[in-house]
């Protein structure tokens, strides 16, 4: 990796994880990837979450429940 982009990689590290996201699609499209590419990734992404317990499943029961609490 050269130094010019190290220094990039290191920046856009920095940056919050709605914005790396955004770079990273930016990036991502300009070397000839895919929006289905890229929602692939994202998948095996939150697959992992779940797996590492990074995030816990919810029931229908509770999906639906709380979106009647927020809805009114």
């Amino acid at each position: 990796m050269t130094a010019g982009a190290k220094q990039v990689t290191e920046a856009a590290l920095k940056l919050p994880e709605q914005d790396r996201l955004q770079v990273a699609s930016a990036i991502w499209k300009s070397v000839g990837g895919t929006d289905e590419h890229l929602a692939d990734l994202s998948s095996l992404a939150r697959a992992q979450d779940f797996e590492t317990g990074k995030v816990t499943p919810k029931s229908q029961a509770e999906v639906f429940q709380k979106a009647r609490a927020v809805l009114g």
